[in-house]
Order: structure tokens, then sequence, then C-alpha cells
């Protein structure tokens, strides 16, 4: 949906700030490479540059590869960005957040147990973050075992106890189980921890239409309207509400508009269980 980054480049992000400790200052400030300033052919080229120099200092060949990756991840390719990453974990196999990365990227091919060995590879070498279960109760969640994936995302609610993507996905999880109410206190919780983002709203407008309590979907429709004006699912949400609640052509317009600003969003709404 239009109001959330891919969820690769979400993952790289991170990656590469933490990466980027690895550097002294005057590194990170003159390479694009290591700044990620300019365009992905700079940071490519400058990175390809530095590792073909001849350098020594494993951390930054390290660092090097995983800016790559991070560079081929944003133009979506997939292949390349893992082939850096193999790299970078030849180098040093120790770091945990290279398999989180090489994780995101197979969980974006699709290829999910290669995700999860990653992950299980990550969480042996650090359990403290609770990203590292998030993007495995993603994996297994889009591999078909709900069950599984639950009990990975209570393990992040459980280290980041104040991050909204916890209790989202928990609650997707719980929505999808059909355990509405169990769902609804995690989306509640989200809105309560970030109450200017339009995403907890969504989540929890669409509890309440699956709820058919529409007088509340159609509040928190408008509210994630007000916060990200003609966010698509939401206008979605609102066309459906309007549609359900008066003529069938009540909600045409907003529909119409969310088709013309998402291609396709139609197909995602119908996945959260919604005709």
């Amino acid at each position: 949906m239009r109001f959330r980054a891919p969820y690769i480049l979400l993952r790289a992000a991170l990656a590469g700030a933490l990466a980027l400790a690895w550097l002294g200052h005057a590194q990170a400030e003159n390479n694009p490479c290591f700044t990620g300033q300019g365009s992905v052919k700079e940071v490519l080229d400058s990175c390809a540059a530095y590792i073909a120099s001849g350098s020594t200092d494993k951390d930054q060949l390290i660092r090097a590869h995983s800016v790559r990756a991070m560079a081929f991840s944003a133009i979506r390719d997939l292949d390349a960005a893992i082939t850096e990453l193999n790299t970078a974990i030849k180098l040093d196999a120790s770091k945990a957040n290279l398999y989180f990365m090489r994780a995101a990227a197979n969980e974006a091919k699709k290829d999910y147990d290669k995700a999860i060995a990653d992950l299980d590879d990550a969480i042996r070498l650090d359990d403290s973050h609770g990203d590292f279960f998030l993007l495995r109760g993603i994996a297994y969640r889009d591999k078909g075992d709900l069950d599984r994936a639950l009990t990975e995302m209570n393990q992040k609610v459980k280290l980041d106890p104040e991050a909204t993507n916890g209790y989202s996905m928990r609650g997707g999880l719980y929505r999808a189980r059909k355990e509405y109410d169990l769902a609804l206190a995690d989306f509640d919780q989200a809105i309560k921890i970030d109450r200017d983002g339009a995403k907890g709203y969504i989540d929890r407008g669409w509890l309440y239409v699956l709820k058919n309590d529409l007088d509340k979907a159609a509040a928190d429709f408008d509210m994630a309207l007000t916060l990200h004006q003609n966010e698509p699912s939401a206008l979605v949400g609102r066309g459906v509400v309007k549609s359900r609640k008066g003529k069938p052509t009540d909600g045409s317009a907003d529909l119409a508009l969310a088709q013309r600003l998402e291609p396709g969003i139609f197909e995602e709404i119908k996945k959260l269980g919604i005709e």
C-alpha cells in the first residue's frame, strides 16, 4: 500500500545505519560508497572502486559490499544484492546483521526457507534485536505457518514494546486468524504509541469492516485520510463503508481514485478477507 515503503528497503536502511558505525568519520564523509549520497550508479561505482583498490581493511570491505547490496536492492536486483552479501559473510561470518540483510532479500524473492535459515543464524549470533524476530515472523506468515509466525511476533513485541510495527504485524496475524478482539487490542496499542501515523487507523478500520462496525470503520478511515491525504487503502476503506451504509454507488469516487493512485490495490485489500 502506498504509505509503506517496500519492506526490503526498510530493512536495508536499518542495516546501513548499523554498518556505518564500522567506519571512521573521515572515510564516511568523503566516499559516496560510505555516505550513500548520490545516484545508485555513483554508489555502486564508488563501492566497486573501493573493493578493487586492494584494501585489506576487512570491516570497510564488508561495509562496501553491504552498501552495494543495498544499492542493488533499491533497483530490485535482488540476486546481485545477495551475491554482495555472500561475499561479506565470507569475510566475516560473525556479523548478525549481514544475515538479516540477506534474509530480507530472500524474503523479497519469496524464498522463505532461505530467509528463515538466515534469520536463524542472525538470532543465534544476536537474539537482542526485535526486528530479526519480526522478519522471521513475516517469513513464516508468508510460508503459511501462522502459529510459528505468532510466536515470532510475540518475541518482537517483548523486545520492542514501544515499537508500533510489532503490534501492527501481530494484529494482522490475529486478524487473519479471525481472533478479532486480540487484533483490536494490538491495533489500539499501535495507535496509542503513534497517534499521528495513518497505518494504525487503516489497520483498525479494516478490522472494524470485518466486524461490520461500519461507523467506527468510517471514523478510522477518515482519520487516516486526514493524516495522509489520498492514501489508497484508506480511500478504498471509505468507499467500501459508504457503499455498505448507503447505495452501492456511494463509494465509487473513492474507489476509482484509489485504483488510479495504486493499481492493484483491490487485490491487496481482498487478501484481508474483504469482499
